[in-house]
């Protein structure tokens, strides 16, 4: 049964209490949640609300962009997507994700995007309609020599020649700010990796296991299968 709450956009008097409860679900540090709302100025986000007007769940959504051959098409990743553990298991979650979904397809989105914090929620959001669309294998980072990121992200793009997010500055930037991540041209391709993190290697990381899904806003349609890359862990 949905517990009683208001869902509605968010604020940007709304981040202290949203970071505070990513921090709390997913245990990262202050310096992760606050370099994500600095990194991503265009992060849009929703929020459900107790009656004591408390924020007990969130859906934050990055524009991002699909890239096809043929064409591209205007993509929401749903990121960070967060309820407070004592009401977990009463619909605040799925009402929360329809809510966000119907505001993305009012703003032009086509396909929501988003990657299951673990392998149980696969279950979970193929009830609300998404299904599996990108795989990834996980490849330890072989070396290289450093370039930029700009460098970074024009070699990604000529080695994905199928159905890809193809990242903004902004993710750069956050994985820079938050996760100390450089950038690498390796002996087959490029990579991004820190100090004890590794985001991508490409093309090594391309098939593998289902990683991402996603779901069509409007006039649903067989999804491409691709790559979404690192998930901004």
């Amino acid at each position: 049964m949905l517990t009683s709450c208001r869902l509605r956009p968010a604020y940007a008097a709304d981040i202290p209490a949203m970071g505070a409860l990513w921090r709390q679900v997913f245990g990262d540090s202050e310096e992760v949640t606050d370099a994500f709302y600095r990194a991503f100025p265009r992060c849009r986000a929703a929020v459900a609300e107790n009656d004591a007007g408390e924020i007990i769940s969130v859906v934050h959504t990055l524009p991002q962009t699909l890239v096809f051959p043929g064409g591209t098409l205007p993509v929401a990743y749903l990121y960070a997507i967060a309820t407070r553990k004592d009401c977990r298991g009463q619909g605040v979650a799925s009402a929360l994700v329809r809510f966000t979904e119907a505001l993305l397809e009012r703003l032009g989105y086509a396909i929501a995007v988003l990657t299951p914090a673990e392998p149980s929620l696969f279950a979970f959001y193929s009830k609300l309609g998404y299904v599996p669309a990108f795989t990834r294998s996980r490849t330890p980072f072989p070396g290289g020599t450093e370039i930029s990121a700009e460098e970074y992200r024009r070699r990604r793009e000529e080695l994905l020649d199928l159905p890809h997010i193809a990242y903004g500055q902004d993710t750069f930037r956050y994985l820079e700010t938050a996760y100390g991540v450089k950038f690498y041209e390796t002996a087959t391709g490029v990579a991004a990796a820190g100090e004890n993190y590794t985001a991508e290697v490409l093309p090594e990381d391309l098939g593998g296991k289902p990683f991402a899904m996603a779901k069509w806003l409007s006039k649903p349609r067989p999804l491409p299968q691709g790559y979404l890359g690192f998930a901004l862990e």
